[in-house]
């Protein structure tokens, strides 16, 4: 999810659902993972439990981390002739400042045709929006930041 204003971008990943209903989703999993594994094991197919089991384990683990990141965010602020990047990923939170003047907006086209956005400035540079946005985003922000930078300088 992107939104963008004058003087501040948020961007933020997509988490659409609550704690409480991937514990209904993971609850209804077990047990109809468990009631087929238990009916395969009274027709003697006794090595389906173990692998029921793996999975769910490994589906639990999928959902346990995804619902780490809920909270993960980055922030572009312009501040008087100051563009702030917030990064915060699992609660720790990282700033950095450059000078609008000397900021340099990026894109770079990666071996997998992702495009990744940086900002930087002076053999700085921080990587934006990289689990969150499309190149598509990517592609859109980085022309608003250059404009704005522009308005700034």
């Amino acid at each position: 999810m992107l939104s963008i204003c004058e003087t501040q971008c948020i961007t933020r990943p997509n988490a659409s659902a609550s704690t409480e209903s991937v514990c209904k989703l993971l609850l209804s999993l077990v047990v109809f993972s468990g009631l087929i594994a238990v009916a395969f094991l009274h027709m003697g197919a006794w090595m389906v439990l173990p692998f029921a089991g793996l999975e769910l384990v490994l589906v639990v683990l999928a959902f346990v981390v995804v619902l780490r990141h809920r909270g993960d965010y980055e922030k572009i602020t312009f501040v008087q002739d100051q563009v702030e990047i917030e990064q915060s990923v699992l609660g720790e939170i990282k700033h950095v400042r450059f000078l609008c003047y000397w900021t340099r907006i990026t894109l770079r086209e990666g071996e997998n045709g992702k495009t990744s956005l940086w900002i930087g400035s002076h053999h700085q540079e921080v990587e934006f929006g990289r689990d969150t946005m499309d190149n598509a985003q990517r592609e859109e922000l980085a022309s608003h930041l250059k404009r704005v930078l522009l308005k700034t300088k």
